[in-house]
């Protein structure tokens, strides 16, 4: 028998060894993982900050001790932005708006304060289907003043 009539069987075996150590992998990799038993966290708080952004969050219990999340982190907890007090890099969080749209809404808040959310279709560039695209994350807060260059 020549050397490669001995190599040949022997290559088909590792490819088959190479396939079923694939199918394998592959079977583990789609069973479900184990179950997560953590709660989201329903009130977030800050715990740390840095330039007027929360970098650090802790999970308070109701009526907990703590400052309110501030900038793009309230985006991740799923809590509300106000278009009037809102850095534009916070605003650049919501969906269709880019730094463009963003500086828009800074400079139109400084021209005059938004007193709904329907408000914002005065900004240059965002209309009523933009606005109902990003509408459910903005809360306007009538207790605060607009802010024309400060952060959230």
């Amino acid at each position: 028998m020549s050397a490669a009539a001995v190599r040949a069987p022997a290559a088909a075996e590792r490819r088959a060894r190479a396939g079923f150590a694939l199918g394998g992998a592959l079977l583990v990799l789609a069973l479900p993982g184990p179950a997560l038993d953590a709660a989201p966290c329903s009130h977030p708080v800050e715990r740390g900050a840095h330039a007027g952004r929360t970098r650090a969050v802790a999970c308070a219990e109701t009526g907990g001790a703590g400052a309110a999340v501030r900038g793009p982190a309230r985006r991740l907890f799923g809590l509300a932005i106000d278009p009037n007090t809102a850095d534009a890099l916070t605003l650049e969080t919501l969906p269709g708006i880019g730094p463009v749209r963003a500086a828009a809404i800074v400079s139109e808040r400084c021209r005059r304060r938004f007193r709904a959310v329907g408000d914002l279709e005065r900004v240059p560039g965002i209309g009523a289907r933009t606005l109902a695209r990003f509408a459910a994350g903005l809360a306007v807060d009538g207790s605060r003043p607009a802010r024309c260059a400060g952060v959230e």
